[in-house]
């Protein structure tokens, strides 16, 4: 450990400039789950990244709101998602980061959105604490995954509240399309199990980086960096350190954070250190990539 910080103090040697803005944050992590339908998702180690980052930005400046385990419902998550996008004023820094599992979802499946509108056929998902893991014709139909179409539209909101003079950091340390086991210490989050209602319909989507989220551009609308854990068809797969587990992207930013003085508008800055420290931890799982994507 002692190694990794001496590494990214060198990295980090030349502070960012510190921003005058209002700062924000909103984070969801879950580590215990519900049953609902027949196949439980596995508890992971969501709660304990936002436990590990809350403290690093309330001293960035950020004022936090985090939603943990139970409360990660998904009216939970979007009734307060839609107050905190309401709250947000012009030029806000404002920070969202989701710890929790992900799954891939039959485009078109949940009624009320855009179908036919993802090169491989299926959405990606985040999964509240709520949710269940298998489409069943007389329970559950995905009407509690929180879709790229749904996320999407909070997004844009968010970024016009913020407008041009913002700027917008969504974090997702969840899986797109992993498999669900434990190998040894290993724990993943997501399962590579599509929710869809056809069982021939099994999620396959080609070997391709397929963007998971629409990084619009816009005179009114804030900057946006998105920092996502894996792509669509890998595993994420947490970290075991010093005895306690986290999911791999937060961990990386946990280390940044705490070389930096500031958490501002750079956001450049802020992706090239990221990416930097994945490079030269040693910790990056090697089964998955970084993914970033960007309007600045």
């Amino acid at each position: 450990m002692k190694k990794i910080l001496i590494l990214l103090m060198v990295l980090l040697a030349f502070p960012m400039a510190i921003d005058a803005q209002r700062k924000r944050a909103f984070m969801v992590g879950i580590s215990t789950y519900k049953a609902n339908g027949r196949t439980a998702w596995n508890d992971i180690h969501g709660a304990e990244d936002v436990i590990l980052l809350k403290d690093m930005l309330q001293q960035k400046g950020f004022q936090v709101l985090s939603i943990i385990n139970e409360q990660a419902t998904y009216k939970g998550i979007k009734t307060s998602l839609t107050s905190f996008i309401n709250n947000t004023k012009k030029g806000d820094i404002v920070y969202l980061h989701f710890s929790c599992h992900g799954q891939p979802v039959e485009d078109g499946l949940i009624k009320g959105f855009p179908k036919d509108d993802e090169q491989d056929g299926w959405d990606e998902s985040l999964v509240p604490v709520d949710a269940g893991r298998e489409f069943d014709i007389q329970g559950y139909h995905g009407e509690k995954h929180l879709t790229d179409d749904e996320l999407n539209g909070y997004f844009k909101k968010l970024r016009t509240n913020m407008g041009p003079t913002g700027m917008l950091y969504v974090i997702m340390d969840a899986c797109h399309a992993g498999e669900t086991s434990r190998i040894g210490m290993e724990m993943v989050r997501g399962t590579s199990e599509g929710l869809t209602p056809n069982p021939s319909h099994q999620y396959n989507p080609p070997r391709t980086n397929v963007k998971h989220y629409s990084v619009e551009k816009g005179n009114d609308l804030s900057p946006v960096l998105f920092l996502e854990a894996c792509r669509s068809r890998e595993r994420n797969t947490e970290i075991l350190v010093t005895g306690k587990v986290y999911g791999a992207l937060s961990y990386h930013l946990y280390l940044v954070l705490s070389l930096m003085s500031s958490l501002g508008k750079d956001a450049q800055t802020f992706k090239n250190y990221v990416e930097r420290a994945v490079k030269i931890s040693g910790l990056w799982p090697r089964t998955q990539t970084l993914v970033t994507e960007a309007s600045f």
